[in-house]
């Protein structure tokens, strides 16, 4: 009996995490296996298959069940309920996932970046509502799967951060909220081939910050505070960042925040266990290992804000 197959969208892999069935592709009309039971898809792999455009991989339909407990693991976790006069968060926050999307998947992000930044304003409005000092990560910060989820994690985070931090201009606020909603936009532009390895992937989509400045240098609807961010936000403070290697207070300051936000979110995504877990050890690697990376007064900040928030 010929074995049937199902479809489970890209979305629902836990990145990172022991797969409980073997994953396949389907190319040339026939199945093969893309990863076998128990081992992992890791971020630089999930990534790859964002950027190609794949949507979709397949398991046995004996395996279907199996799936689709395993994805739904995280779902599972206690989060607190939003209060009352933050439940427009959730509205917003896919509002501005949605929007994301189309700039990502379109060919022409150009007519749809005006869209966007208005749900971005959404967005800042709504986290600008979120208390301080109180257990708020886990409502502000999802599981980033790839780089969409990504993207609106860096733009809420980033927010709630520049907020704590003293910086209380609405507008202020918008531009590291649009900032960390568009930093990644020139990954969809790198051309990454099948047969590259890890550490090619990894050397090419260092253009992606120059190639997202030159996608919307022209958009005049798009502040020049904005694209600061996107051509700087891999930059770090200790000049060992990319693609300028500038240093210190050559990084503009708000991409210096949003860097915080981004390397925060990437660390917690590759993590392994439960959220907080996967956020603890975030905070642990930025104070430990990465401090030379971020400017060392608002990475202070910063470390103080997230411990609290878990």
């Amino acid at each position: 009996m010929p074995e049937q197959f199902v479809t489970v969208a890209i979305g629902s892999i836990l990145v990172g995490e022991d797969l409980p069935c073997t994953i396949y592709i389907y190319i040339d009309f026939r199945f093969i296996t893309f990863r076998a039971e128990g081992d992992v898809i890791d971020r630089t792999t999930y990534d790859r298959l964002e950027l190609k455009k794949v949507k979709n991989l397949f398991v046995q339909e004996a395996d279907r069940k199996k799936f689709e407990t395993w994805s739904k693991s995280r779902a599972n976790e206690v989060i607190p309920p939003l209060s009352p006069e933050t439940k427009a968060f959730k509205t917003a926050r896919d509002e501005a996932h949605r929007k994301t999307m189309d700039i990502f998947q379109s060919q022409h992000p150009d007519k749809i970046v005006a869209q966007t930044l208005d749900s971005s304003k959404k967005l800042v409005t709504e986290v600008m509502k979120f208390p301080f000092a109180v257990s708020t990560l886990k409502q502000l910060q999802s599981y980033s799967q790839g780089t969409v989820d990504h993207s609106v994690n860096v733009s809420v985070l980033g927010v709630y951060l520049a907020m704590q931090m003293g910086y209380s201009h609405v507008v202020i606020l918008q531009h590291v909220g649009m900032g960390g909603l568009l930093h990644d936009i020139g990954k969809p532009r790198i051309d990454i081939g099948d047969g590259d390895s890890k550490e090619v992937v990894e050397k090419k989509l260092e253009g992606h910050p120059q190639a997202g400045l030159d996608l919307i240098e022209q958009q005049q609807k798009v502040p020049n505070e904005v694209k600061m961010i996107i051509a700087q936000h891999h930059e770090h403070f200790n000049g060992t960042g990319f693609p300028k290697k500038l240093r210190g207070n050559a990084i503009y300051d708000l991409a210096r925040i949003v860097t915080i936000a981004n390397v925060f979110d990437e660390l917690v995504a590759d993590g392994k266990g439960l959220l907080v877990e996967r956020q603890r050890a975030a905070i642990k690697r930025l104070d430990e290992d990465l401090y030379g990376w971020f400017d060392p007064q608002k990475l202070e900040k910063s470390l103080k804000i997230l411990k609290l928030g878990v």
